[in-house]
């Protein structure tokens, strides 16, 4: 070794000592500070908020930027007409922030979006929150053992697209930050697809994306077209056909409308329930009386899941009971029946309630057509058929990307560009980890229970899974973790193995396929919702590599810190000593 080799080494071995120094000074247990960088402001990007709030994470610098005007992911961005959820309501909350205030079973999406920014001002969340703000890069620092997140200021416009190449409302220059933890909470639902149709710029009516939709769209008295019939188109048009003169839809696929959620808590004959004041009044007096309603609305959504594979009786009662129930409801236009009833199986695409929409066909204002759109014109749209028709305005209910692909480069260990590798093949771990990403999660990635029942659950206990995680970095003196080389491949092998014996792989146009017939399964988990609850009760430590703060062997353990816990030696610090 030279003179230089003893130079240049000389300080790596004293920033541990001085370290462990530090280190022997706190008390046991005690948290180290670090900083996190959120990107997304929504329903994952609040439960995160909450548990710095709450200090289920301590001693955590949490900065979230929210490229919109507004907090609330996809509840702020989608405003198009009819826009729900059909999950209930009282599933569709926060554990930590239950609503007895909900009016109604179902409920739309202003009510939602109010619930979300009640929530962040009860709870005290907007102060992570900053606007306007959006992240457009990031790259691991291995010397720093940090991220290096880019971000840019948005122009104050509602609504920012997160796609990749898109720039539209960036303004300023380059916002460079470094951080411990990058913690992708951005969804998936806000990278809408304009339909492939040739000519529409040329179109010179009212266009709109039903994920950009704008409310002061008049549609009373107007002729309308609706695009698509997946969830929100469905949506749409059922709100559509009730004021427009006259609607159009634009069907390239048969889907299933299938009975409500949780129907069985609505009384018979009912599509909704609504909750009187009386109602709300005593699950606001008696908290349990209103948790045991939850939980069993719950258990109702739960033990659907077996009909999600390939030939149980559930599946076979479901199809069944749906095809019926659909045919009934088109009985004024039965030339519908063929080619709106599948012949797939319930559950390949999602499945989707739609109050209102098949009686919203079979309606004299309402006209199906089926098939490709040959182009766009100056007044309208000419279909496959070569006929022309003209609208006041169309909405375009065309979905959006769903490859999981993250919208931004994020560079890092070894260089690996996540945007490119899952490009290549989305191969993660827990729905929440990829490969070669230090001190990085993502929030429903792919492998996630997004195939039935209330995704904010989910949320809640990837929350606490990562909370762990952070944690275990915090007290034991590790400056990051890193999943070991072929253990997302792993988790991915088993994971479409499983997936094969389910109805989501049947031959179907789906969402969770990114729009395709026969793409792979990487949108959902290898099993129910309380399987994948259970695994993130697991702590397999062993998956991951640990870097160390003081990686000479007799620093190992300078993380027993001063051998003592705070309450032995502070009298005011609270603990039993028995």
């Amino acid at each position: 070794m030279t003179a230089n080799d003893k130079t240049i080494q000389g300080p790596k071995n004293e920033a541990p000592v001085a370290n462990a120094y530090e280190l022997s000074k706190q008390y046991f247990d005690t948290p180290r500070k670090l900083k996190i960088i959120t990107a997304g402001a929504g329903c994952s990007g609040l439960d995160l908020a909450h548990a710095v709030e709450t200090g289920r994470l301590k001693n955590i610098d949490l900065k979230i930027y929210e490229k919109n005007a507004g907090l609330g992911g996809t509840w702020y961005e989608n405003r198009y007409p009819g826009c729900a959820c059909d999950i209930p309501s009282h599933n569709y909350l926060f554990t930590w922030a239950p609503n007895p205030n909900w009016s109604s079973f179902y409920v739309s999406a202003p009510e939602i979006l109010e619930y979300m920014e009640d929530v962040a001002d009860k709870f005290h969340l907007r102060r992570y929150i900053t606007t306007r703000r959006k992240v457009i890069g990031a790259r691991w620092v291995q010397e720093k053992q940090k991220w290096e997140v880019v971000s840019r200021r948005t122009d104050g416009r509602r609504n920012v697209v997160s796609a990749q190449g898109v720039t539209a409302g960036e303004i300023g220059e380059d916002i460079i930050e470094e951080c411990d933890i990058f913690i992708n909470a951005s969804g998936f639902f806000n990278a809408w697809r304009w339909p492939k149709v040739a000519k529409r710029e040329e179109y010179e009516g009212v266009l709109v994306h039903s994920a950009d939709y704008n409310p002061a769209v008049n549609l009373r008295g107007k002729r309308v077209a609706v695009i698509g019939n997946g969830s929100s188109g469905i949506q749409a048009t059922a709100a559509a056909q009730k004021v427009a003169s006259h609607l159009s839809v634009f069907v390239r696929n048969p889907t299933y409308i299938t009975s409500n959620m949780g129907s069985r808590f609505i009384p018979p004959g009912q599509k909704q329930l609504y909750f009187d004041e009386e109602q709300k009044k005593k699950w606001i007096e008696d908290p349990q009386s209103y948790l045991h309603y939850r939980k069993e609305v719950e258990k109702e959504l739960n033990i659907r899941f077996p009909m999600f594979i390939r030939d149980t009786p559930q599946q076979a009662l479901a199809k069944d009971f749906t095809i019926k129930d659909m045919k009934a409801k088109l009985a004024a236009k039965p030339e519908l029946q063929n080619l709106l009833v599948p012949d797939f199986s319930v559950g390949c695409r999602r499945p989707t309630p739609g109050t209102g929409y098949l009686e919203a066909l079979c309606a004299d204002n309402c006209e199906v057509i089926w098939g490709e759109l040959d182009s766009f014109t100056k007044t309208g749209i000419k279909s496959a058929d070569g006929k022309e028709r003209d609208f006041d305005v169309i909405i375009a209910a065309t979905g959006f990307d769903m490859s999981f692909i993250p919208r931004w480069p994020i560079i890092g260990a070894n260089g690996t560009d996540l945007q490119k590798e899952w490009t290549k093949n989305p191969a993660c771990y827990m729905s929440t980890i990829a490969e070669d990403m230090p001190n990085y999660f993502v929030y429903l990635g792919p492998g996630s229970p997004v195939g039935h029942g209330s995704l904010i659950t989910s949320i809640e206990r990837i929350t606490l899974y990562v909370s762990d995680i952070i944690r275990k970095l915090q007290r034991e003196n590790y400056t990051s973790f890193k999943l070991k080389p072929g253990k997302a491949l792993s988790y991915q092998a088993q994971m479409l193995t499983w997936l094969d014996k389910t109805v989501w792989g049947d031959s179907c146009q789906s969402s969770f396929k990114n729009g395709t017939v026969d793409g792979a399964l990487h949108a959902f988990h290898p099993g129910s919702r309380l399987h994948y609850f259970e695994l993130l009760n697991r702590h397999r430590y062993e998956d991951f590599e640990w870097t160390s703060g003081c990686p000479e062997p007799e620093l190992d353990f300078a993380w027993f810190n001063n051998g003592f816990l705070e309450h032995e030696l502070e009298p005011d610090a609270e603990g039993d000593p028995t």
